[in-house]
């Protein structure tokens, strides 16, 4: 055999080596939807237990309001609890918001107002609305449906957000979802794959709302974002949410409970 030939065949199975190398390493590469499912939940203060926050609401010209609240959660098998209740300033003492979700039912979600006096549910068109002058939803800020019921993901070129490496998604509602968005960006944190940034886009492809988490602390297992802003950018006001303190405890029952939203 000549050295020529030799050389060539030394080549084409370099080549070859090559080539198979490459389909292992991309067979091997997660889908959009495959990451969509490893998500670490919804955007949540707290799993099960207790969480203290400031809850601060920013107008266009800077200028700040702070609420001090308590969020208490609860999961069971196929159900979610939570209570969020405001604490300070004396102007929205005593505001409360329920919501239970529980697998293959409806959302219930309702809002108690002291000088009301009385509850009241939230319906399915109103859950789209603002919660408390902030920005975000009820649906938001109230529902423990995740990111995985709703979209099917496309998986984009992978960035760095930070000094996190990430994974890149567009989320599209699945069909016969009726979203609010026509398509959501979404940066997922690669080692814990936690959303780190997630971009909201109106029907019109016009970017509205930009969502972030950041002061990312390890507690037992898991990191949980001490702090999170969601930023209005059609109106520029910004809601900022900062965890004070968090504790993981059994809640009763009885704090998710319309008798307790009159207490």
């Amino acid at each position: 055999m000549s050295l020529k030939i030799r050389k060539e065949r030394v080549l084409l199975m370099g080549l070859v080596i090559f080539i198979l190398s490459a389909l292992i390493t991309y067979a091997g590469e997660l889908t959009g939807d495959e990451i969509l499912k490893k998500i670490k939940g919804k955007v949540t203060v707290t799993s099960s237990g207790e969480a203290t926050i400031n809850l601060i609401t920013e107008n266009k010209r800077g200028e700040q309001r702070k609420n001090k609240v308590k969020i208490y959660r609860k999961t069971t098998e196929g159900i979610e609890k939570q209570l969020i209740e405001y604490l300070e300033p004396a102007d929205v003492e005593g505001t409360k918001l329920l919501s239970i979700s529980e697998e293959g039912k409806e959302d219930l979600m309702y809002i108690y107002f002291p000088f009301l006096g009385n509850e009241k549910r939230i319906a399915a068109q109103e859950k789209e609305k603002k919660f408390m002058g902030t920005d975000f939803t009820y649906e938001e800020i109230g529902s423990s449906e995740s990111y995985q019921e709703k979209y099917k993901a496309k998986r984009l070129k992978d960035e760095d957000f930070e000094s996190y490496s990430c994974y890149v998604l567009r989320l599209s509602p699945e069909e016969g979802e009726k979203e609010e968005y026509s398509y959501l960006k979404m940066w997922v944190w690669k080692k814990e794959f936690i959303p780190l940034k997630i971009e909201f886009y109106r029907k019109d492809e016009k970017l509205e709302k930009v969502l972030t988490e950041s002061d990312l602390r390890k507690e037992k297992e898991d990191y949980i974002p001490y702090k999170i802003i969601m930023a209005d950018q059609t109106k520029g006001t910004k809601t900022i949410i900062e965890i004070l303190e968090t504790k993981e405890e059994e809640i009763p029952d009885d704090y998710f409970t319309l008798r307790y939203l009159r207490r």
